[in-house]
C-alpha cells in the first residue's frame, strides 16, 4: 500500500492538466496491455485474443489487463462511446470506490486486493445494453470462475443480459473481501490470545500493523453497500428480478463486511488498551519487587556503615564471634522484614 508521500507525487504528475486527460497515474510501472473479447449467447461462448465487434448481436464481454497501451485501450472505448472522464478514472490508479452513470451505460470503479502473487491494483467495470468492459491493472486469475460460468453449457449467465455479467464479476470481488475480512478477524483472535496469556510475545507494532490492515479494508469496502443500493434502486440501471435478488445477496455481504470491520477495528482498539495496561502491571511488578529488595537493605546497609565508623571502643568488635553475631543478625533482619511484607501482602 502506498504511503501519503508518493500519494502526494502521483497526483502531482495531473497537476494542471483539464478534465478528462488520459494520463497513467499510479504507483508502479504500467503492465502490458492484454485484450480479450468474450462473445457469449444462449448457444456457447468463444473467446478472441483481442478486441472484436464480430456478431454484434451477441452479448460481449471485453476483458482488459495492463495499462501500458491507453492509444489501443481508447480505441476500444471509442467503439462504446465510453466519456474521457471515465477513462481518466481507469488511469488514475488511486480511485476510491465510486459509481458513476454515463447516458448509455454506467461504471463501478473499485480494488481488488493483494494477494501473494500480485500487489493490491484497481478494477474499472463498464456495463452498457449488451456489453460489459473490465480494466484492472495486472493480468491475474481473479476473473478465471466468470470465465468458466460462461463455458459452462448450463450457464444461466449466458441467457441473460451484461447485468449478470456485471454481477459475476462483482461478486468475485466481493467474495475476495469476505475472504480478507475472515483472515483478520482470524489474525484479531490470535493476537487477543496472546496478548491476554502471553503478552510477551507481542509488540505494539504487530497491533499497530494489524490495525492498519483493518482501516485499510474498511476504508476499500465502506462505500459498497450504498454503492449496490443505488444500483438495485435506480432507474438507469434496468435489473430484471433474478438480477435484482442477486444483487441484493450481495448487498447483504456488503452490509455484513462493514459490521465486521467496524466489530475488528473496536477490537483491535480494545487489544491495544489491554496490551499497553499488561505494559503497565509488568512494569508495576518489576518496580515492586525493586522497591522491596531497596527497603530490605535499608536496615543492612545502616548496621554495615555504623560498624563501618573507625572508632577504638564498639561493641562486639573485639569478640571473636562478632563478626558471625551481626552477620546472624542481617540474616535476622531479612527474614523478619520478609515475613512483614508476605503478612501485609506486599509480596
Amino acid at each position: 500500500m502506498p504511503n501519503k508521500k508518493s500519494h502526494l507525487l502521483l497526483h502531482k504528475r495531473k497537476e494542471g492538466m483539464r478534465p478528462g486527460s488520459l494520463v497513467y497515474v499510479g504507483d508502479s510501472e504500467c503492465e502490458e496491455t492484454r485484450i480479450r473479447t468474450h462473445i457469449y449467447d444462449t448457444e456457447g461462448s468463444v473467446i478472441i485474443e483481442g478486441f472484436s465487434m464480430e456478431e454484434p448481436d451477441k452479448q460481449r464481454w471485453i476483458e482488459i489487463s495492463g495499462l501500458s497501451d491507453i492509444r489501443g485501450i481508447v480505441s476500444v472505448a471509442k467503439e462504446f462511446t465510453l466519456s474521457n472522464l471515465s477513462l481518466e478514472d481507469v488511469f488514475s490508479t488511486d480511485q476510491r470506490m465510486k459509481l458513476d452513470y454515463y447516458e448509455h451505460y454506467f461504471s463501478l470503479t473499485l480494488r481488488v486486493l493483494d494477494t501473494p502473487q500480485k500487489e493490491e491494483e484497481q478494477l474499472s467495470l463498464f456495463v452498457g445494453d449488451k456489453w460489459v468492459i473490465s480494466i484492472v491493472e495486472h493480468a491475474s486469475d481473479i476473473f478465471s470462475p466468470a470465465v468458466a460460468y460462461l463455458k459452462d453449457t448450463q450457464s444461466k449467465k449466458r441467457k441473460a443480459n451484461a447485468h449478470l455479467l456485471f454481477h459475476a464479476l462483482l461478486d468475485r470481488v466481493v467474495d475476495q473481501y469476505l475472504v480478507r475480512a475472515d483472515e483478520l478477524d482470524q489474525k484479531t483472535e490470535d493476537l487477543e490470545a496472546l496478548v491476554i496469556n502471553t503478552p510477551d510475545k507481542v509488540t505494539a507494532s504487530d497491533i499497530h500493523t494489524h490495525k492498519r490492515k483493518i482501516l485499510h479494508l474498511r476504508r476499500v469496502t465502506l462505500p459498497l453497500k450504498d454503492l449496490l443500493g443505488n444500483i438495485i434502486r435506480s432507474e438507469h440501471v434496468k435489473l430484471d428480478k433474478a438480477t435484482t435478488h442477486l444483487f441484493h445477496d450481495t448487498s447483504d455481504h456488503a452490509l455484513w463486511l462493514n459490521e465486521e470491520c467496524e466489530m475488528l477495528r473496536e477490537t483491535v482498539s480494545g487489544l491495544m488498551e489491554v496490551y499497553l495496561s499488561s505494559l503497565d502491571v509488568k512494569m508495576n511488578k518489576i518496580m515492586k519487587v525493586l522497591t522491596i529488595i531497596s527497603t530490605t537493605f535499608i536496615p543492612l546497609t545502616f548496621l554495615t556503615g555504623l560498624y563501618g565508623m573507625n572508632f577504638l571502643h564498639m561493641p562486639f568488635t573485639s569478640q571473636q564471634w562478632g563478626f558471625y553475631a551481626m552477620l546472624i543478625c542481617c540474616i535476622l533482619i531479612v527474614i523478619l522484614m520478609a515475613g512483614w511484607f508476605k503478612r501485609k501482602r506486599w509480596w
